[in-house]
């Protein structure tokens, strides 16, 4: 997105000096041609009072032009935003996770690091809703999601799929390192609590890790990571299970 703005503002000073360079170059020119009966000096202050005023109008014009593109730019990148945010806790969803987790995944063939997808469940969260309410879920979700941002390391995207399933794309040293991140994770949301009314309420997560390998797709790294959570929660939940 920041190199789509930068493109944007670039081509908006192209914008201006070509339109600008046009205009007053016409204009001179055909002030020029239509002073040919004048002496040289009256028809030099001819031009330069043409130029200034096709300049003066330019401006004006190109002003509003590109005010107006603004705009435009604008509400493209609140609709962009839109379509590939979560509305319910802000993060990412699903369709802003497979295009920016296959751009993660193309660009870690080339990176000495591993890359890890952690499939992140939270538990029983069915038996939230039954106890205390949707609105009480919705508020859970919200609590997850924001746990998990500040527990993942600055670098990684944390998505929220659907329902209570999120997901965190992150880099590593080692397989080490990527399952420490995932541990971290869980002992942030265990070790945390949501007051809701005169309630307190306590959740865990359940993890699934998969690390990429040559000639992993999005589909297939997904496909690992969720078969590791299924393990992770036939262990018994509130643990990580790991699927190389």
């Amino acid at each position: 997105m920041d190199t789509f703005k930068r493109q944007f503002r670039q081509n908006q000073i192209t914008l201006v000096v070509l339109v600008l360079a046009a205009a007053t170059g016409t204009s001179a020119l055909t002030t020029w041609l239509t002073t040919a009966e004048l002496s040289l000096p009256q028809r030099l202050k001819d031009i330069a009072l043409a130029v200034s005023i096709t300049f003066v109008a330019a401006c004006v014009s190109l002003y509003y032009t590109v005010r107006l593109q603004i705009k435009y730019l604008q509400l493209h990148l609140r609709l962009d935003e839109v379509a590939n945010t979560d509305d319910l806790t802000g993060l990412p969803n699903r369709r802003s996770f497979v295009r920016h987790g296959k751009h993660r995944l193309a660009a870690d063939r080339a990176s000495q690091k591993k890359l890890g997808l952690l499939m992140v469940d939270v538990d029983w969260f069915k038996r939230v809703n039954d106890t205390y309410g949707h609105d009480a879920g919705d508020e859970t979700l919200r609590h997850i999601a924001a746990m998990l941002q500040q527990a993942a390391p600055d670098t990684a995207l944390v998505s929220r799929l659907g329902g209570e399933e999120f997901t965190v794309m992150c880099e590593g040293d080692s397989l080490e390192e990527i399952s420490a991140i995932a541990e971290a994770l869980r002992r942030k949301v265990e070790s945390t609590s949501l007051a809701y009314k005169r309630e307190i309420i306590r959740t865990t997560i359940s993890i699934g890790v998969a690390i990429a390998h040559d000639g992993d797709t999005l589909s297939t790294l997904l496909s690992r990571a969720d078969k590791a959570l299924y393990e992770a929660k036939s262990d018994g939940r509130n643990r990580l299970a790991l699927v190389a």
